[in-house]
């Protein structure tokens, strides 16, 4: 396959991706194309590699990955988290649930705030002031501050600038060198922990999902009533996450 030809068809392999609008077989992709189907992998394989393609192996199914997404709208290229994501949180819920009413959150940074994208609660819920589409300091929530800590100083001097930082209590980092400490604590720690930061009474516990190049592409955390930490061991709630966030890193081209 000489290259202008291979990259005719790639190209036109992401158009037709675009086009169905959901992930699909790679011999339907084939046939579409009219080209063999050991040449469509072939290209699958390749945008995978580079972020344009994600492989749902649960479905045998493929779709638009990250990369591709970034080349059209900042919404519509949290798709595939969401959709990988899902499946995850809603286990890691149901598992923790067991022992303690849990509230599990997916969560991406849009400059100094996190926006969430999946909150999956259980039946009998906590109210909380997160939800789908909801906007919060990142600086004061745990899934925040797990990506927060992945960003060069640059780019945090730029988000926050020097002046005081928002709280929402009377807890929490209230400036940019109060915060580079706080996220210090906890990267050595593994992940980021906030208690009565955002709501008094209730605590996050959060992990970052990674991509192949180690930037956080969203923080996945726990949230439950300050007093329940105890129940479920904050060593074991953050080691369950940190699974559940290793899983969907490495499905985006992490390494660890």
């Amino acid at each position: 396959m000489s290259r202008v030809p291979a990259a005719e068809r790639t190209l036109s392999l992401l158009r037709l991706m675009a086009e169905l609008g959901q992930p699909t077989t790679a011999n339907r992709l084939a046939q579409k194309l009219e080209i063999p189907r050991s040449s469509c992998y072939q290209l699958l394989e390749v945008l995978e590699s580079q972020g344009f393609a994600i492989h749902f192996t649960e479905d045998k199914r493929w779709g638009l990955g990250l990369a591709a997404w970034e080349l059209g709208s900042a919404y519509k290229r949290h798709e595939p988290l969401e959709r990988l994501a899902r499946p995850v949180i809603t286990k890691l819920v149901d598992e923790l649930s067991k022992r303690a009413n849990v509230v599990g959150h997916l969560g991406v940074l849009d400059g100094s705030d996190v926006l969430y994208l999946i909150e999956q609660r259980p039946i009998r819920s906590l109210k909380l002031v997160t939800d789908v589409g909801v906007r919060l300091p990142a600086h004061l929530t745990a899934s925040g501050r797990s990506m927060l800590a992945h960003l060069g100083q640059k780019q945090l001097i730029a988000t926050f600038g020097s002046g005081e930082l928002s709280k929402r209590t009377p807890l929490g980092p209230k400036t940019l060198r109060e915060l580079n400490s706080l996220l210090a604590t906890e990267t050595q720690a593994g992940f980021a922990l906030e208690v009565d930061e955002v709501t008094l009474g209730y605590a996050s516990v959060g992990v970052a999902i990674l991509d192949r190049l180690n930037h956080p592409i969203a923080g996945l955390a726990i949230t439950l009533q300050s007093q329940q930490l105890e129940k479920l061991q904050l060593d074991q709630l953050a080691s369950a996450l940190s699974r559940a966030a290793d899983e969907l890193s490495g499905r985006f081209g992490h390494s660890g």
